[in-house]
């Protein structure tokens, strides 16, 4: 099993004010495709005091990188599959913010 490391923290403030961050874990593997999973916190008051909950949301990462049961490619397509890497993640978290929260 290999342990995950926190790639990257992100932080978008609403028109509301309200915070949202998206914490991006990938692998110890050292490869491009290594991003994991990404987890997503509001922020809440509580009795005056700011505090981080997780949300329920779940942002998948299946439609980015090599297929995961490996094989052989099926179909031939022009169009190319993005990489399960840092970036990829980041836009995926900008599209779901954009969505959901901004």
């Amino acid at each position: 099993m290999n342990n995950l490391i926190l790639a990257r923290t992100l932080l978008y403030r609403g028109e509301d004010g309200q915070l949202t961050r998206y914490e991006i874990f990938r692998t110890e593997e050292d490869q491009a495709n290594n991003i994991d999973s990404i987890h997503v916190y509001r922020e809440k008051s509580i009795e005056g005091q700011q505090v981080w909950f997780r949300t329920d949301d779940v942002i998948s990462l299946d439609h980015l990188g090599f297929p995961k049961d490996g094989g052989v490619q099926r179909i031939i397509s022009t169009d190319m599959r993005a990489c399960r890497d840092l970036g990829s993640a980041i836009g995926e978290c900008n599209k779901h913010w954009s969505k959901k929260y901004a």
